[in-house]
């Protein structure tokens, strides 16, 4: 297998269900409760609009073409059809008014949530998890969930309230044809759902994870330049990173085919839609029980719906990208940082500076054998001390454990008898003055990097 394929975003399990990734995008709406309900109140009235319009269009036609009807009836009806299409538009464009807002909120308040999150995760967490890959997937998340959002709440919810209100109103004046209506939408609803789960999640996580492994890579690259360019190896990395591309280009490709493949299953539907329930109302008005009017509802019935369930595979595909662009970050929010504070953890206050390693053990997780076996060291106050081994032996290690980048896996670690284990990591990392044996500088001003100690 060749290194393309190894990448541990690839391969990496993604262990949460779409129903768990939409209650933690769900969890978000809860946080403003009153605007999201208001929200949703705007988005269930236009809808309501919506599912009049075919009444309406019935009572103008009737109206209309009734010689015997008097004018003022085809007025009023005009009347409430024209009102119908200004109340929803009214009502459609102040849903999206107040969710502008409430989105960039949630948006916000997700990304800066995950980032702390990714923060509050272990040296060792950072140490196997490759950081472009990190910042393509935090940063995806909140795009993905503008997408999911506008998936489920503007364009699937109003879609399920259309399709089964219409076909109860159908099935309420004709019940053959509301029962046919209303069988089409099952099976449409459970055709989705099916398709969706097992066709193409697949595909469209694998292309996502791809997409993460293109970043990683990247900024490894772009990361390491100064070892590339001292190598002269820029030809070796563009191939490098054309062949990723490579890859993605071709799971990308697979995935927009199976939206297509999905779309040619929507719009049979539709065909089977439009020809029964038209071919119904006709036969119908053919022996007289409906009038020009009812089949105009049913024409309209058959536009409305067609309108939503032209737009599932949009719908589908908006809402499966949006979830799996989402997964990432909300595995982090369920992920417990590895080293946490105790709950009783007091802020670490340094005075003299003894240091104690009381019967020390600890090894790197997969290691054949533990680096520190029952250590025991006393560095006195004012003491230098100059650790001295080979690669390898934990040199560099001894000062992560000071700073609790790693906890022991027996004895304890003290300062000013105080241990390490017991208050707070960022007071403790805080009193400890530490140069780099790799030092980092941030793209920023010369003076932030200088006084990013004490700032």
């Amino acid at each position: 297998m060749t290194d393309i394929h190894d990448d541990e975003d690839a391969n990496r399990p993604r262990t949460l269900t779409n129903s768990q990734v939409i209650a933690f995008m769900a969890g978000h709406w809860m946080g403003e409760p009153k605007r999201f309900a208001l929200i949703a109140t705007l988005m269930l009235a236009s809808t309501a609009c919506d599912l009049s319009i075919p009444w309406a269009t019935r009572d103008l036609i009737d109206a209309v073409a009734t010689p015997t009807s008097p004018t003022d009836k085809a007025w009023i009806a005009w009347a409430s059809l024209s009102a119908l299409y200004l109340a929803f538009y009214c009502l459609r464009s102040g849903m999206f008014r107040l969710s502008n807002g409430f989105y960039s909120r949630i948006m916000a308040r997700m990304v800066t949530r995950a980032f702390a999150r990714v923060q509050a995760f272990s040296a060792d967490w950072h140490a196997s998890n490759f950081a472009g890959a990190t910042v393509r997937r935090v940063s995806r998340a909140m795009w993905g969930y503008d997408s999911a959002s506008d998936a489920l709440l503007w364009m699937l919810t109003p879609t399920l309230v259309v399709l089964s209100g219409l076909a109860i109103s159908i099935g309420l004046k004709w019940p053959v044809a509301g029962v046919f209506v209303a069988v089409l939408v099952v099976a449409f609803a459970i055709f989705n759902i099916l398709v969706s789960t097992y066709y193409i999640r697949p595909v469209n996580l694998a292309s996502t994870a791809l997409d993460s492994q293109i970043g990683a890579n990247l900024a490894d690259a772009i990361g390491g330049n100064p070892v590339v360019k001292g190598f002269g190896a820029e030809a070796r990395e563009e191939k490098r990173f054309a062949d990723h591309v490579s890859i993605w280009r071709a799971a990308q490709h697979r995935t927009w085919n199976s939206f297509n493949t999905v779309s040619w299953g929507q719009n049979l539907f539709l065909v089977i839609l439009q020809a029964g329930l038209t071919g119904q109302l006709v036969y119908a008005w053919s022996h007289g029980d409906a009038t020009p009017g009812d089949v105009a509802f049913g024409i309209t019935s058959f536009i409305v719906m067609a309108g939503y369930m032209r737009n599932f595979s949009e719908i589908t595909r908006m809402l499966q990208k949006g979830l799996d662009d989402m997964v990432d970050v909300a595995t982090y929010m369920r992920t417990e940082p590895q080293l946490a504070d105790r709950p009783d953890a007091a802020p670490f206050r340094g005075e003299l500076g003894e240091v104690v390693f009381d019967r020390v053990t600890f090894g790197y997780e997969n290691a054949a054998r533990p680096l520190y076996q029952d250590f025991t060291l006393v560095v006195a106050p004012g003491e230098r001390v100059a650790l001295v081994g080979p690669t390898g032996a934990g040199k560099s290690t001894f000062v992560k454990l000071l700073q609790r980048l790693y906890d022991v896996q027996a004895g304890r670690i003290l300062i000013d008898g105080q241990d390490i284990a017991h208050v707070s990591q960022g007071s403790l990392r805080r009193a400890i003055a530490v140069v780099p044996q790799d030092p980092a500088l941030f793209h920023r001003t010369i003076a932030e990097n200088i006084s990013y100690a004490r700032p």
